[in-house]
């Protein structure tokens, strides 16, 4: 069963949203010429995707995307979350340019950024069996990528050393048990058995077959970096079997779920071996943070559905009960 929420901005009209942008690009970057009007796409479930195509911009040769984050999220989201993607270009990884970005919530009421177009499709290994094979060679390639030279970047930007690790993720559980009292006995067990690593890799943190472009059999680009971070690989691993197992049907279909993942551990391994000694922590991580997120008004974590799979396989990792 496929699972999928219509992202539609409730705030402004299409018409309204490339008014309001159009504008905003001029007043920052200069005038232009509408080569392509904007549309919206489909793409993920945390923010609203469009398209357009502009002319007389030095830089912007490319169609662009506009991801437009809800109000909910905060207003430092987008540009965070272009930084990252610049700094990971420069790096040598496949990740699409950012070429604006926005805190500015009064303009489409909420952050948002611009980044060039990737060519491509994102497909569901539903529909095609050997995108999983791609899938986990990708992220094992991802793995082998150290990254404490970006860290270093990051802290030079200003950022504290816990704003891409995991020790910042805990911080952020705390901060949200505080709202959230059905957290704090969950959040007290992933600070308590928390491993320790000395690993600073590249972890994509939501990394999965719909998160990057294929064309001709080969990966274009590698979208969505929000939940990136700096440690250890299996952090990334686990957090990606977690988003198989809680989307059951989504992602994996339901039926081929278990070999799915074991095709995946496989495929992983031709790339650089898989320690599973801290995996089933890294998998109730981002139960958690799935929970969470439904909790702060992300809606593909609300679906009934979802909210039984992760307090299930919550239950089974760490004995404790999350209500549903």
């Amino acid at each position: 069963m496929k699972l999928e929420i219509s992202m539609i901005n409730p705030n402004y009209t299409l018409d309204e949203i490339e008014s309001r942008l159009f504008s905003y690009i001029e007043t920052k970057l200069g005038p232009f010429n509408i080569e392509e009007r904007l549309s919206q796409i489909q793409g993920g479930n945390e923010a609203y995707l469009y398209r357009f195509r502009v002319a007389g911009i030095d830089g912007l040769e490319k169609t662009q995307i506009l991801r437009l984050f809800p109000s909910h999220y905060s207003s430092e989201r987008s540009e965070w979350e272009g930084m990252i993607h610049n700094l990971l270009a420069e790096a040598g990884i496949m990740v699409p340019k950012v070429h604006l970005m926005s805190s500015d919530m009064s303009v489409l009421t909420g952050s948002f950024m611009m980044m060039d177009f990737v060519e491509g499709n994102a497909i569901n290994p539903g529909d095609d069996s050997n995108i999983l094979s791609l899938a986990a060679r990708t992220q094992a390639g991802i793995h082998e990528i150290e990254g404490a030279g970006i860290s270093k970047s990051i802290w030079a930007m200003g950022h504290s050393e816990n704003s891409h690790n995991l020790k910042g993720r805990i911080d952020w559980l705390i901060r949200r048990a505080e709202a959230y009292s059905q957290t704090r006995e969950i959040t007290k067990w992933l600070i308590d058995n928390m491993p320790e690593s000395t690993m600073t890799r590249v972890v994509h943190g939501d990394f999965h077959p719909m998160n990057f472009m294929i064309k001709d059999g080969k990966v274009m680009g590698i979208l969505d970096w929000s939940n990136f971070m700096i440690g250890d690989p299996m952090m990334g691993l686990g957090f990606t079997i977690s988003l198989f197992t809680s989307t059951s049907g989504h992602v994996v279909p339901k039926e081929e779920l278990a070999q799915g993942i074991e095709k995946y551990f496989a495929e992983y391994s031709k790339v650089r071996p898989i320690d599973y000694t801290n995996l089933e922590y890294y998998r109730a991580f981002r139960l958690a943070m799935a929970y969470i997120e439904g909790l702060d008004g992300q809606e593909w974590w609300q679906q009934p559905e979802l909210v039984k799979n992760i307090a299930t396989e919550l239950k089974e990792f760490t004995g404790i009960t999350v209500p549903t």
